[in-house]
């Protein structure tokens, strides 16, 4: 079922990304795209798990499923510091520097887990009926969901001031609720299913919806009709 929602959500990507390509010149159009194809990779790499039974090809899907996490969390920083409705951040391009060199560091990293294991081990006791692997997380892994914290909560503590000061109230909520989720998601997850099986992405998924509603939202006045009760649920 995992697999089956993550797979989904890549499906469904398409006109998120052709709305962020059509806004990109826009707010933070161009923070939307990287912060879904940080989403993508991340649901997609994560589903790539069920294709092989072996445990050393899962846990090479979920390295580069860690990549697209760590993409998308701080695409999430960004398109929550270049919203129109969020307050500043103190000291931007030095934030902006010092995350950058973290997002680099960290992926080259886990890219690169199977020949230091500072992120993970694959479980001697994994099985090969197993949908996804189950690995020994290492302090790697830790600061991995640290930092995935801090950057998906930092952008829903600017989402949620927005929020508090009533700034474009029905999208800021939106973005507010949806952000803590997913870093509650990402706790949960990662602490207490050390491992693959994750909720985190999925939730994710939920973020770029909301940001698709809104640009359809400025861009039709109203929604079209399809889509228009999911507008009507967001505010």
């Amino acid at each position: 079922m995992l697999a089956t929602g993550a797979v989904l959500v890549v499906l469904t990507t398409y006109p998120y990304l052709a709305t962020g390509i059509a806004y990109r010149d826009r707010d933070n159009g161009l923070s939307y795209i990287v912060f879904l194809m940080g989403v993508a990779v991340w649901n997609g790499l994560f589903a790539a798990q069920v294709m092989d039974p072996r445990p050393i090809v899962k846990g090479f899907f979920f390295s580069i499923a860690t990549l697209g996490a760590v993409l998308a969390g701080v695409g999430w920083l960004l398109f929550a510091s270049t919203a129109s409705s969020t307050p500043s951040i103190p000291y931007q391009e030095t934030v902006y520097r010092v995350v950058a060199l973290l997002a680099g560091l960290e992926i080259a990293l886990a890219i690169t887990n199977p020949a230091h294991a500072l992120y993970w081990e694959i479980a001697s006791s994994s099985s090969d009926s197993l949908a996804f692997t189950v690995i020994e997380p290492n302090v790697g892994y830790w600061i991995h969901t640290a930092f995935l914290v801090a950057l998906f909560g930092a952008g829903t503590i600017l989402f949620g001031l927005a929020w508090r000061r009533e700034t474009d109230i029905q999208y800021t909520r939106s973005y507010a609720i949806a952000g803590g989720a997913t870093t509650v998601a990402i706790i949960g997850s990662n602490i207490f299913f050390a491992g693959t099986a994750s909720v985190a992405p999925l939730v994710a998924g939920s973020l770029t919806t909301i940001g698709w509603v809104q640009a359809q939202q400025k861009r039709y006045l109203q929604l079209p009709r399809p889509y228009r009760w999911i507008g009507n649920f967001l505010q």
